[in-house]
């Protein structure tokens, strides 16, 4: 019986990564691989978040009564992606120019501008993806100080729980006001 409980365990550890990876739709509208950019610098990678579908209602469940507007966003989502950076000692420039290309590759594949910001030592870029009058996908990165973090969001997103997710997720998005009406481009 132990030989069996230690083989399960085994094969749990070594087939796990790869049912979880194999959850991420890279097909969806939403979807845009934030990790595959290669802008943050994989060594100063500190924060790594990779949710698929299935482990999005788990947490929803678990969660439910304790965050009941949480669990309901999260309940529509098909994915979480984050990667979060310590960029100290490593020249921001190259991040900079990662978003800005990053940006560029949005645009051209449909995605909409929402928010823009640019001011000394802090960057915002937020975009979302629209398909058949619904928002399907949300993308953000952000650069302050010597942090820079990507979240991509794949699902269906009601422009009206940005704050509640983001809150959910303890990701600081700027102020984009009544973002339910249309999009903004700040430069």
């Amino acid at each position: 019986m132990f030989k069996l409980r230690l083989y399960t365990l085994i094969l749990s550890i070594l087939v796990f990564p790869a049912l979880v990876a194999a959850q991420f739709d890279t097909d969806h509208p939403g979807y845009f691989p934030i990790e595959d950019l290669g802008i943050l610098p994989e060594e100063a990678i500190n924060l790594e978040i990779n949710l698929p579908g299935s482990m999005l209602k788990f947490i929803a469940a678990a969660i439910g009564e304790e965050d009941p507007d949480f669990s309901r966003i999260a309940e529509n989502l098909k994915s979480i992606r984050v990667r979060g950076a310590d960029l100290d000692g490593i020249g921001v420039q190259s991040i900079r120019s990662g978003f800005d290309n990053a940006a560029r590759e949005l645009k051209a594949a449909g995605w909409i501008s929402m928010v823009r910001v640019r001011e000394d030592d802090e960057e915002v870029f937020v975009f979302f993806k629209e398909q058949g009058g619904e928002m399907v996908g949300l993308t953000v990165f952000t650069l302050e100080d010597q942090e820079a973090m990507m979240v991509n969001l794949v699902g269906n997103i009601d422009p009206s729980d940005l704050s509640g997710l983001a809150e959910g997720l303890d990701i600081d998005l700027p102020d984009m006001g009544d973002i339910s009406g249309g999009t903004s481009d700040e430069e």
